[in-house]
């Protein structure tokens, strides 16, 4: 078992009984030296966390700066400048008209020629005269205070949500942008429209000539909701996406190849997604089934052995970050290991410095909170840094694992939960009430179909096929539902989902 050091008491992992015990201290405002320090044990490596901002508004993008402070993006429009040292934070950047209902501003990369070009390029949602939502790739420049004069480089349709979005710059100085499906399936695969993709750009917003496709800035295409875009250090472009009811994914990202969606989710292993399996679509890396909800991406290389050589993932729904370890040519994960999980809330991105520190961001001021967030420091950046070295004698056994999913309350908490919540009130505006539906209450031949093949409306009534699982799951979990919020209690059975089936 991992297990978290407060001051000099320690305690298993996700329990927070020494939490204001000797020698924690807490952070008072965004300025103070005085940070939170706590330590936590892999296999042989002791790590020190320690929170260096409090009191943020989700944090999308981070990024490394040339002065050697952390420059992040807000969902409400913000960029600021965090001194890692010092935990001081200054706003250079106030965005007027971006519109913020389930995103905003989003992500950021910094020129990496900054001392001839100190240009910082961003995306974020914008609401047109016309109601049309629209997402904005606009270049600003940084006078050593503010950043100012905008100059806009390209716009793409935009929508409430599955808008994307990363941004990195590639050693040939191209913007690669992924971009999310806007709930448009139909256009996903054609080159001429900017959703589901990998977009390349030249640095002033003019499309490559050579690009795959000429006149699209399309690279790559077949991508749900990516969140998490990063290089390793040979040059791999590794992509992280949100799948549907299953399948979230990392991807390595290649010219001119398709990644499956909407046709394939994860691998193509089931029988409708082999029959019409593209030739052109990869595989992915790896995939999560249950949904883990990935975030911001990083690659690490550093004193942190276990960790070394391996992408770092934040996720939303696992609260979690993810050590995604690599192989040699830095093209296969290898093996996974799960740290920090349900202890910070939801975990949106990460930063690793040159040096090695590794920053992460909290997500909990956003539009879906976790159970039990936002708490009062909310959000927050975290460091991670190397402590020391455990001796052989003090080791823990065994890796933390993603847990099997088998009874009806955590097949309810792992595909229902992150949507209705635990309560079953959902999220007004985005996800339906179960306390008050009608559809759960009523029928349970209808109620089994519906389930079994989703509904793929943009109104709040839209929902993922669920016919990926046994009947015996969906049997349970609806029954725990229907008993759960709509009191009704009489079961539903395997048969009946089989006949209905």
């Amino acid at each position: 078992m991992k297990k978290w050091i407060f001051g000099s008491c320690v305690v298993a992992a996700g329990l927070a009984t020494c939490l204001f015990s000797a020698g924690y201290r807490a952070i008072r405002s965004n300025f103070t030296a005085g940070f939170e320090i706590e330590k936590y044990e892999l296999d042989s490596t002791l790590l020190k966390l320690e929170t260096v901002a409090t009191n943020l508004n989700v944090v999308w993008d981070m990024a490394w700066g040339p002065d050697n402070w952390i420059w992040f993006t807000d969902h409400d429009g913000k960029v600021s400048r965090l001194n890692p040292k010092t935990g001081q934070v200054i706003d250079i950047l106030q965005i007027e008209d971006y519109y913020r209902k389930r995103l905003g501003l989003m992500s950021m990369v910094l020129h990496p020629d900054w001392q001839k070009h100190p240009h910082v390029f961003i995306n974020y949602s914008h609401i047109q005269s016309d109601s049309a939502i629209v997402s904005k790739l606009v270049r600003y420049t940084y006078n050593g205070k503010k950043l100012v004069e905008p100059r806009l480089l390209y716009q793409i349709p935009g929508y409430l949500g599955h808008n994307g979005s990363r941004l990195v710059i590639s050693k040939d100085r191209k913007i690669l942008w992924a971009t999310g499906d806007l709930k448009h399936k139909e256009t996903i695969q054609n080159p001429a429209f900017a959703n589901g993709k990998v977009l390349r750009l030249n640095l002033d917003g003019s499309i490559p000539k050579d690009n795959p496709y000429p006149g699209s800035p399309a690279w790559a295409m077949g991508f749900r909701v990516p969140q998490g875009l990063t290089y390793s250090a040979n040059g791999n472009l590794f992509i992280a996406e949100h799948g549907d009811a299953t399948d979230d994914e990392v991807n390595l990202v290649q010219r001119r190849k398709s990644y499956g969606w909407p046709a394939i989710a994860g691998f193509c292993d089931l029988p409708e997604e082999r029959d019409n399996c593209p030739d052109s679509a990869v595989a992915p890396v790896i995939a999560w089934t249950p949904t883990i909800a990935p975030a911001g991406m990083d690659y690490y290389k550093g004193n942190i052995s276990e960790w070394n050589n391996a992408l770092l993932l934040t996720t939303l729904k696992d609260q979690s970050l993810r050590v995604l370890k690599l192989d040699a040519k830095q093209q296969k994960v290898t093996g996974e290991d799960i740290v920090f999980s349900k202890k910070y809330g939801r975990l949106r991105d990460v930063c690793v410095s040159p040096s090695g520190e590794i920053y992460i961001s909290t997500s909990n001021r956003d539009w879906n909170p976790a159970p039990n967030f936002p708490i009062k420091t909310d959000d927050r950046i975290i460091r991670i840094t190397r402590a020391g070295t455990i001796p052989k004698s003090a080791r823990h056994a065994g890796k933390n694992t993603q847990k099997e999913v088998g009874d009806a309350a955590s097949l309810y908490v792992n595909f229902c939960g992150s949507c209705h919540k635990a309560d079953g009130k959902g999220v007004p505006g985005s996800f339906p009430s179960l306390v008050t539906s009608r559809r759960l209450a009523g029928d349970k031949d209808a109620l089994i179909r519906f389930i079994l093949k989703g509904s793929q409306s943009s109104t709040g009534e839209a929902m993922p096929a669920f016919g990926f699982m046994t009947d015996a799951q969906l049997a349970a979990v609806s029954s725990y539902a229907r008993k759960q919020f709509a009191k009704i209690p009489d079961e539903i059975s395997e048969a009946d989902v089989a006949r209905v089936r």
